[in-house]
């Protein structure tokens, strides 16, 4: 077939335009109309009315009242005691680790002091209160048990500060606790043994009784000498509870720390009872001191030995940040991230 011309081509074009215009057109009115018509209808759409129609309830309008707005319901005692223990843990766990030192320790002491057991036997028992009271707290407070440790640790090993009060008090009511419970117990072994010696709650001279919980120096030692070997026995406790909880030392595998503590102390013990007690803890002897003066044994037990009471508070408060000060001078590496070098 012969080509078409340019004019044919030009028009068949403009038609074609036409054509699509008129149809874009057709649609857009198509829109706007629909448009209009669904604007109609939304204007005219009823809207259910948010006003209570009174005339249609059960009851009279006039009885009814507003909501009234919502409150929690108050804490039970149990959600109490519950929130009570998270906020309190570690101060709970002191005070149930020296209750048990202190239950378990005074008790073999009381048995000693009937005749019972020697000084071997007691070094033992001390040795395995001592680890029990550490199993019960260790896990949650480091079972500190002694408020000379826990102010060594917060000079030494970045315990609070804001924790050392609290925690020396529950330090001092477990200790009384558990050295009252024990006082309990053996109450009758007690009173027979003054029975038997014509004494009643002695604290020196025949059928004395209070060193049973509380401690007091040989009667050829003198306060100065008992004050220098309290300060000495308890460096040498902190000193080795240094080592023995020291990761880059040659620490204990597993879980056998505190038994070390405990054979520690009964080392202590069998070398030293012999000079002022090794009381070597303020709770250890502060607590079980009041409760033997409230038991019976009154103000005897702070004025027996030339006022010697305060011996056992002060100088382990002395003896525990020396022992530290010697470990952390000497031995700990723990700001040492190179390879120790003692035996080079």
């Amino acid at each position: 077939l012969p080509s078409a011309s340019f004019a044919e081509r030009t028009s068949g074009k403009l038609a074609l335009r036409n054509v699509n215009t008129r149809a874009v057109q057709g649609f857009q009115g198509d829109l706007s109309r629909k448009s209009k018509s669904f604007s109609r209808f939304q204007t005219k759409k009823r809207v259910p009315s948010l006003h209570l129609k009174t005339d249609k309830l059960p009851v009279p309008a006039s009885t009814l009242t507003p909501f009234a707005p919502y409150s929690p319901k108050p804490p039970t005692l149990r959600q109490k005691l519950l929130q009570f223990r998270r906020n309190n843990r570690g101060v709970l766990a002191e005070f149930l680790g020296t209750f048990t030192l202190m239950f378990l320790g005074t008790g073999v002491n009381a048995v000693a002091g009937m005749g019972g057991i020697n000084l071997v036997g007691v070094a033992i028992g001390w040795a395995f209160a001592i680890a029990m009271a550490v199993y019960v707290a260790g896990g949650v407070s480091e079972a500190h048990l002694n408020p000379a440790v826990t102010l060594t640790f917060a000079m030494f090993k970045g315990f609070p500060w804001k924790k050392v009060i609290p925690f020396m008090i529950a330090q001092m009511l477990g200790a009384f606790a558990g050295s009252g419970l024990a006082f309990l117990d053996h109450k009758s072994g007690l009173d027979a043994m003054d029975a038997a010696n014509g004494v009643v709650r002695a604290t020196t001279g025949v059928g004395a009784t209070a060193g049973i919980f509380t401690t007091f120096p040989a009667s050829h030692v003198s306060t100065a000498h008992a004050f220098f070997d309290e300060v000495l026995t308890t460096a040498s406790l902190l000193m080795c509870v240094f080592a023995i909880g020291d990761n880059k030392n040659l620490a204990p595998k597993g879980n056998i720390g505190p038994l070390l503590v405990g054979g520690l102390v009964a080392l202590l013990i069998l070398g030293f009872a012999g000079v002022s007690g090794v009381a070597m803890n303020p709770a250890r002897d502060l607590a079980p001191r009041v409760m033997t003066y409230l038991a019976g044994w009154g103000p005897e037990v702070f004025t027996a030995f030339n006022n010697y009471w305060w011996v056992p508070i002060v100088a382990p408060l002395v003896g525990a940040p020396l022992g530290g000060a010697v470990y952390s001078t000497f031995i700990d590496n723990t700001q040492d991230d190179k390879k120790p070098d003692g035996f080079n």
